[in-house]
């Protein structure tokens, strides 16, 4: 029996209807799949992020962690390596990366390392940046500029500019003095700092007093931070506070 106009209307519209419930059902696993994904890549950013985030810095220059490095080795001595760019497989990288190459990979993004990145499957593509290719070099150059700094830190702690207290086992000097040359130091080599450094050697001055009176040492963990601060910029200041220092505490023993 054919159908009436009316059933064929309902029909239609029943049909039309579950089309467009249909249509809604995979709209909504769509935008969920692709939020799950979204969410997924944060995770992952912001894993690789709090690593080389934490990495230290060596005279400006970014010291990637050890598996990092390993990775970048991988594939830099990949053998699809063309010009700067690489198609490679997962199993190119060491065992204990296989559960977190993407994470490998995003720190190697945000280290400057690799751009393009491409992952499918087992694999993908991507480009070698231009500090991937010298990155080993830049990291020795800059540990042997570090080194070479902290020998010349050193050198001026023991040096302490122009100031000359002699041995301060055998010093005659007398604190008074010390603190004179001290100053007369810092108005002449203090810089922009002269205001802080005059700062500092009042507080050395008083704990010196305190040392005098009280016959005792007395921690002073703030003060010694403050100065410090000072130890690569000034490093005779550091030098010659530490030397007054050790001259009282001389003269407590002696007396």
């Amino acid at each position: 029996m054919a159908k009436s106009p009316l059933e064929r209307q309902i029909e239609s519209q029943m049909k039309q209807a579950k089309q467009l419930a249909d249509k809604k059902r995979r709209e909504d696993e769509k935008r969920a799949r692709e939020q799950k994904r979204m969410e997924q890549k944060a995770i992952v950013r912001d894993r690789a992020s709090s690593i080389v985030n934490g990495q230290p810095l060596v005279e400006g220059f970014r010291i990637m962690d050890k598996t990092s490095e390993e990775i970048l080795r991988c594939l830099l001595e990949c053998d699809s390596l063309r010009n700067s760019h690489v198609n490679f497989s997962d199993d190119i990288f060491p065992s204990y990366v296989q559960m977190s190459i993407g994470v490998e990979l995003e720190k190697l993004i945000q280290y400057g390392m690799i751009g393009g990145l491409l992952s499918f499957g087992n694999g993908g593509m991507l480009d070698l940046l231009p500090p991937a290719f010298s990155y080993f070099e830049d990291k020795q150059a800059a540990l042997d500029r570090q080194d070479k700094r902290e020998k010349e830190r050193q050198q001026s702690i023991i040096n302490y500019g122009n100031l000359v207290f002699g041995n301060v086992s055998g010093s005659t000097l007398t604190v008074d003095n010390s603190i004179h040359q001290i100053e007369q130091a810092i108005d002449e080599k203090g810089g922009e700092d002269k205001e802080e450094l005059h700062e500092l050697l009042d507080e050395v001055k008083e704990l010196i007093e305190n040392i005098q009176l009280s016959r005792a040492i007395p921690k002073q963990k703030k003060l010694f931070e403050k100065i410090s601060n000072h130890m690569e910029k000034h490093g005779w200041f550091y030098g010659a506070v530490v030397q007054l220092l050790g001259t009282a505490a001389l003269g407590l023993i002696g007396g």
